[in-house]
């Protein structure tokens, strides 16, 4: 598998690499063409050459030159031909390259001493050194391999960013301290490490602030409820009917702390799961037995088809109950709850025969201290956090939590699906 960073780097060092290479084949070719039209200069050996045949040839009589010509072929191993100007069209004092079709070289030159024209040749093309062969292939590899060192550094600087942000995500205790590992992305990993100490900071604050007021305002609303108790039995029935509604509160209030706890600790990073084959039917008499459920019809589904399931029992649990007790607060008579194995792992759905959740409504609801516009908001006792800790319990399962409507029942329909198997945490 690869990361998305190193997809990346890994694209960019393909396009710079590969543009390069595409623009100096271009030039490469381009260069080639210009020297294929130009014309082949005249080594100086040619100039040489037909100097001392011409001298040789002047010192023989004219009836014997086609023999020194041949004499001096066999000399220099190149081929020595007389030709009189008159088979040539045009031909000048100065040595001239020519081609043939066999791509084999001559040389023509015309001796005004001699009224003759001499062609030397074919004579072969001096072979390209083995180094030389192998220039434009060591030139496109230095190509490769300048980008890679160039890009080296920064995917060594991307991987341990990234290394860094996965740790801090996990726990969000250690700021990250990755200035000083880096050599090319330095100022950015200095901007990180300090953004993460704010956060780190601000976080920690924040959760220690709710622990501690959570744990310091339950010993007062202690304190009032045994002294709403005490007064109950002494005061007048009127008076009663008012305590009781005070009693009422202070239960919401508590209930409210008890849940800004449980989500609170959901998201620590100690946090530790226990993965056990979890055996359904008891696990939900007791979930169930547990569960708030007044004047509401509780039906199971499913029990008997899925004996067991892999997960955490005791936060799938929380969970459920959550679920359960929310689906009574709304549901008119019946609550059905049901576990099944499909294709990516379990679900566990709730239902209500309620008057359901709006569409456009449906993902928020999962958010933490979301409530909805219509019937169900706080007036009937929600506080906003049982979905949050219903989609965090999911969330560390590998899965995720779903809100939709009820076939069965025509209500509210929720759903936690998580893979078999999952580790997560």
């Amino acid at each position: 598998m690869i990361f998305p960073e190193r997809r990346f780097l890994i694209r960019s060092y393909l396009i710079l690499a590969g543009g390069l290479m595409i623009a100096a084949v271009v030039l490469d070719f381009a260069f080639a063409k210009l020297q294929d039209s130009r014309p082949r200069d005249v080594d100086p050996w040619v100039d040489s050459t037909f100097r001392m045949i011409d001298a040789a040839l002047l010192q023989a009589p004219p009836t014997t030159r086609s023999d020194v010509a041949q004499q001096i072929a066999q000399q220099i191993g190149i081929g020595v031909q007389l030709l009189a100007t008159s088979d040539i069209s045009a031909v000048d004092d100065v040595p001239q390259a020519l081609i043939d079709s066999a791509n084999n070289t001559y040389y023509l030159k015309r001796s005004k001493a001699l009224q003759l024209a001499i062609r030397v040749g074919p004579v072969a093309e001096q072979s390209a050194a083995v180094s030389s062969r192998f220039l434009p292939v060591l030139f496109y590899l230095s190509i490769l391999i300048v980008v890679g060192l160039w890009l080296r550094p920064l995917m060594s600087d991307m991987q341990i960013l990234t290394n860094a942000s996965q740790k801090f995500a996990a726990d969000y205790r250690e700021p990250l301290r990755t200035a000083h590992q880096t050599s090319q992305l330095t100022r950015l990993a200095h901007n990180l490490d300090e953004m993460s100490a704010r956060l780190s900071h601000l976080i920690q604050s924040q959760k220690e602030l709710t622990a501690a007021l959570s744990h310091e305002m339950r010993t007062p609303l202690a304190r009032i409820r045994f002294a709403l108790a005490v007064l109950g039995n002494q005061a007048s029935a009127s008076v009663q009917t008012q305590l009781h509604e005070i009693n009422n509160d202070v239960q919401q209030i508590d209930g409210l702390i008890a849940s800004m706890l449980d989500y609170a600790r959901l998201d620590h990073p100690d946090l530790h799961m226990t993965w056990q084959d979890v055996a359904l039917e008891p696990w939900f008499r007791h979930v169930l037995a547990a569960a708030d459920t007044p004047d509401r019809d509780v039906v199971l589904a499913g029990v008997e088809e899925q004996k067991t399931a892999r997960m955490d029992g005791r936060l799938m649990e929380l969970a459920l109950s959550n679920l359960v007790v929310n689906a009574c607060r709304y549901a008119r008579k019946q609550v059905q709850v049901s576990i099944a194995v499909i294709d990516v792992g379990y679900q566990l759905s709730v239902e209500d025969d309620g008057d359901g959740i709006p569409v456009e409504q449906r993902e928020n609801i999962f958010k933490a201290y979301t409530r909805l516009d219509t019937s169900r908001n706080r007036d009937t006792g929600g506080y906003g956090l049982g979905l949050a800790i219903v989609a965090r319990v999911a969330a560390l399962h590998g899965g995720n939590a779903v809100a939709s409507a009820s076939a069965a029942l025509g209500g509210a329909r929720f759903s936690i699906t998580w893979p078999r198997g999952a580790r997560t945490h």
